[in-house]
């Protein structure tokens, strides 16, 4: 019961508050507060909050079609690029061919450790694992990076 009063109070004060600011009070001058009633004052933001935002990283991830884009475009060395999810979640997937140079193996090795999961992090996804490589012939892979949209943990 208590805690209902105290819920009850803290959300007659925040309406108050609320009230007082949209109707221009908050920038006068504060009224003195009665002893053991807490005064909270507010200044008009540029930008309201609505409730459906509040809770959301201020970055909005990429379109899926923008992903594979970026990654395309990061990586041309990939081919098949995709962005899907499926019953084991959402992943950036890929087909590497066949290494042609010594080039193309060092841009291989670097996406594979940690430069793919940069490129999707930099588009507001998580990579929630490490690349998984399957070969499906001689020196043809196929790949699947784990992701969910968010910043990455650490």
């Amino acid at each position: 019961m208590k805690h209902t009063r105290l819920l009850a109070a803290g959300a007659a004060l925040v309406a108050l508050a609320a009230g007082r600011a949209l109707l221009g009070k908050a920038g006068s001058a504060p009224t003195p507060a009665a002893q053991g009633v807490v005064t909270i004052t507010a200044r008009p933001s540029s930008a309201p909050t609505t409730p459906a935002s509040a809770g959301l990283p201020r970055t909005v991830a990429a379109a899926p079609a923008q992903v594979a884009a970026q990654v395309r475009l990061a990586y041309p060395l990939l081919r098949d690029v995709a962005f899907g999810c499926d019953a084991r979640g959402c992943a950036v997937t890929a087909t590497i061919p066949p290494p042609t140079d010594d080039a193309f193996l060092a841009t291989r090795q670097a996406m594979l450790l940690g430069g793919l999961a940069r490129t999707v992090e930099a588009l507001g996804y998580a990579a929630t694992g490490p690349v998984q490589m399957e070969e499906v012939s001689e020196n043809l892979f196929h790949i699947r990076l784990p992701v969910a949209e968010g910043r990455p943990r650490g």
